[in-house]
């Protein structure tokens, strides 16, 4: 009977240590399981297609709530502090440069985004960045 713990020597698909610790996998386009860049197990991954639709703002530029608004935010009353605590750090999150999924809205297009594609840690959640198969965030 298999632990699940096959060794696979240099292959780069992981094997276990003689501690019976699986061996770091590093993230490759060609892996649907390597070792996470954000909580540093080996885990399976989701690959995901991008897809563009036209930006919705009023002003015609990406929406980023930040400085003075985000500090206005935060003390609008219209909101129970719950729910101004999630919006202010859901802002802090997006200003940090942090690449994460959300649901926002439903979006229909045709226009698929050639050469970008996410992968996303089954474990943690973690999003990665790949540009024409290189990991380019984190």
């Amino acid at each position: 009977m298999s632990n699940g713990n096959s060794d696979q020597g240099a292959s780069g698909q992981g094997g276990s240590d003689q501690a019976g610790r699986e061996a770091p996998v590093a993230p490759a386009f060609d892996r649907p399981r390597f070792t996470c860049p954000g909580c540093h197990a080996l885990a399976d991954q989701v690959w995901l297609n991008a897809y563009a639709e036209p930006v919705s703002n009023p002003a015609g530029v990406p929406l980023r709530i930040a400085g003075a608004g985000l500090e206005q935010l935060s003390r609008n009353p219209q909101f129970p502090p719950e729910v101004r605590d999630r919006k202010v750090a859901y802002w802090n999150k997006v200003n940090s440069g942090a690449v994460f999924l959300d649901r926002w809205a439903p979006v229909q297009t045709e226009l698929f985004v050639a050469g970008l594609e996410l992968s996303v840690c089954r474990r943690c959640g973690a999003t990665a960045v790949w540009l024409g198969g290189r990991m380019v965030y984190p």
